[in-house]
């Protein structure tokens, strides 16, 4: 190795973890609108640091995304916050965090906003340590008398000894007194239920694997919980108490009336690809255990994650919708940002039926059609495999590949006085 190597490796291990993934950013030539490349050549693991890993979600985008989209474009002020409009698991919120910005995330899944802000947030890991300590030792004692429910879903996904440990831990944590450490719990029990269960690990959709080795429910609890403690004082050694981040349950097509204040000076948002699955089927297993919980983290809404934006299979009912969707959000984006303001968009091309539909294309044509003017139009590529039942060949943006994976970049140019008036782009 020479001597430059070895000094960028040691100045490399001396930064913190979310400074030293981020993108390798190249330009392009041609077009009116400036373009980059974004390469980013680490592993899942890698980009997994800190909190991170504590919630795994399918379909995120890579962390250093959003780092490098904040470093970007640096809040004003303390007061100015970036707004994330599918908040997903929080990836937005926590590098927002470690950068010591105000952040908000908006999305109508419950266990994503659950994730979201116990990601985001300080947490008393002494306190969920012990907690962890009253929880198994209730569960030795539980698990021997408690009845687990019998279905054809849980029967299909989990074996007997299985159900019955997490009816086991599922009653112990209802039963806890509300607090921040009870939340974190139960992210953890979350957490562990895809890995518990007959299903493969890391597919997208679940899908039985014959061959699984069954894993003591308690155990995995225990080891989650551990290891997201130690995560997450590593994460609060780097932030800042005091700033906010918060997820709030709800649509985006119509932002709380909490954003109409002006300091919302970049929207990070990514929302599902078209034609590549659809969030709820895929939490299946997790919206099964966590459904007693519902209720409370809702507010009594319940089932509110069904009206998810589709988009999957892309029929031409469902591309319609989809376009309609995107339209309607970034009205509202819109609506809420002032002059000199971002968006920032990070969304993919797809096939259907073997033909490319250009939704990068697309998605310019309605977000300049509302009143944004590109700012940046970067192209990503990634080199982690995404897993059997992940339709690899529908993410491949490498090289002289058709369909390309975006971060789109948006200003608002000139000060607004009213809401622009609706338009329809037909599908």
């Amino acid at each position: 190795m020479t001597p430059a190597l070895i000094s960028r490796d040691l100045f490399e291990e001396q930064l913190p973890a979310y400074r030293r993934f981020l993108p390798i950013i190249s330009s392009l030539e041609g077009g009116t609108t400036k373009q980059n490349i974004w390469d980013i050549p680490f592993t899942i693991g890698e980009l997994s640091y800190l909190v991170h890993s504590h919630y795994r979600y399918y379909g995120k985008f890579p962390s250093v995304v959003a780092g490098q989209l904040l470093d970007q474009f640096p809040a004003p002020s303390r007061d100015h916050y970036v707004l994330d409009n599918f908040c997903g698991s929080g990836t937005t919120l926590v590098e927002a965090r470690l950068r010591g910005v105000k952040s908000f995330g908006i999305d109508i899944s419950w266990l994503s906003c659950l994730a979201s802000n116990v990601k985001a947030n300080p947490a008393n890991t002494k306190e969920i340590k012990s907690k962890l300590k009253s929880i198994s030792n209730a569960h030795c004692t539980h698990s021997k008398s408690c009845e687990p429910p019998e279905d054809q879903f849980v029967t299909k996904w989990f074996s007997e000894e299985t159900t019955r440990d997490l009816q086991s831990l599922r009653e112990i944590i209802r039963g806890l007194p509300e607090s921040s450490e009870k939340d974190f719990l139960l992210v953890a029990f979350i957490g562990i239920i895809r890995r518990v269960s007959k299903a493969f690990d890391a597919e997208v959709r679940p899908h039985i694997n014959k061959d699984k080795k069954q894993r003591n429910v308690l155990e995995a609890f225990t080891k989650k919980v551990m290891d997201m403690c130690a995560d997450h004082d590593d994460y609060m050694s780097l932030i800042d108490s005091d700033i906010e981040s918060r997820c709030i349950l709800g649509s985006n097509l119509k932002l709380p009336e909490e954003f109409d204040d002006g300091k919302c000076h970049l929207v990070i948002s990514h929302p599902p690809y078209l034609n590549s699955f659809n969030y709820t089927p895929v939490f299946s297993l997790e919206f099964y255990w966590g459904e007693p919980f519902e209720e409370l983290y809702t507010g009594g809404v319940k089932s509110l994650h069904k009206e998810e934006l589709t988009a999957h299979p892309a029929s031409d009912r469902v591309t319609d919708s989809y376009f309609s969707h995107l339209e309607q959000c970034y009205r509202e984006t819109y609506r809420i940002q002032k002059q000199g303001a971002h968006l920032a968009i990070v969304i993919g091309d797809c096939t259907r039926n073997g033909e490319l539909v250009s939704v990068i294309d697309r998605t310019i044509e309605i977000v300049t059609g509302i009143g944004y003017v590109p700012y940046e139009y970067n192209y990503r590529t990634t080199h982690y495999g995404l897993g059997k039942y992940a339709y690899r060949h529908r993410a491949d943006y490498h090289g002289a590949a058709d369909k390309k994976d975006g971060i789109l970049i948006f200003k608002v140019s000139e000060p607004r006085t009213t809401v622009c008036s609706a338009h329809h782009f037909a599908g």
